[in-house]
């Protein structure tokens, strides 16, 4: 990644920091929060060798992906909203910049020709005992090749060059261009999310469950619709129940 080219393309100077390899950009970016980056700053890198998901999952994040890291004051947008906003944010940034058009399996994971292209972390960052800051991660996988995670790809295609400076300034300009007008994004969230109207099956008080995933409220979370009534889902693992 070219520090300077990237901050060519953003709509106002922010602090960078790029490196070809780290081991996690929101770890990173937790750490410089606390040092004070401030509302804007961004970390990036080619490859992590410890990239972290959702409830602690390894994220495979091999080299010439794109990585990165935002730094964002609190203000009034939820971990939620953080989430659902830099989801918007990728996917419009990824059509502008390579025709691509993605979909949204909730909360967090970014979908092209039915498979996983992208995932999203939003963490909070305590300082002085008070949630001061938060940091949203965004891996995109870019590369050629097969990945060792089943449900998982590329947005590479053959003759397709995509400009991974553009994409990040893309990312950034959008997200920090959306945070003000939460929550406006979750229109956009709600059109592009594959998951509703689809049965789905989760947990819930440690029990199974199934039911019709009927809406997304605008802090992010999903409505299920069960035989016992409305469930509210702002966290965990949701899987869209085969037909048939």
């Amino acid at each position: 990644m070219n520090q300077e080219r990237l901050q060519s393309f953003l709509s106002q100077p922010h602090p960078l920091r790029c490196f070809e390899a780290l081991d996690s950009t929101n770890t990173y970016a937790k750490a410089w929060a606390r040092e004070g980056a401030p509302h804007g700053a961004a970390v990036t890198a080619d490859e992590q060798t410890k990239g972290r998901g959702r409830r602690g999952r390894a994220f495979c994040s091999p080299k010439g992906g794109l990585y990165m890291s935002v730094v964002v004051e609190n203000a009034r947008a939820t971990p939620g909203q953080l989430t659902t906003l830099a989801a918007v944010a990728s996917l419009e940034a990824v059509e502008e910049i390579t025709g691509q058009r993605l979909k949204i399996k909730w909360v967090n994971d970014l979908i092209f020709e039915g498979k996983k292209v992208a995932g999203i972390l939003s963490e909070g960052v305590i300082i002085s005992g008070v949630l001061a800051k938060s940091v949203i991660g965004i891996g995109i996988n870019l590369g050629p090749g097969d990945l060792p995670v089943p449900g998982a790809d590329s947005l590479y295609r053959e003759g397709l060059a995509i400009d991974r400076e553009r994409l990040a300034a893309g990312i950034i300009n959008h997200i920090l261009d959306g945070l003000p007008r939460v929550p406006a994004h979750m229109a956009v969230y709600r059109n592009r999310c594959l998951t509703l109207g689809q049965t789905v099956t989760f947990e819930h008080e440690n029990q199974p469950q199934s039911g019709l995933a009927t809406g997304i409220d605008d802090e992010g979370a999903l409505l299920v619709r069960t035989a016992g009534g409305v469930i509210r889902l702002i966290a965990g693992e949701v899987s869209v129940k085969p037909s048939g």
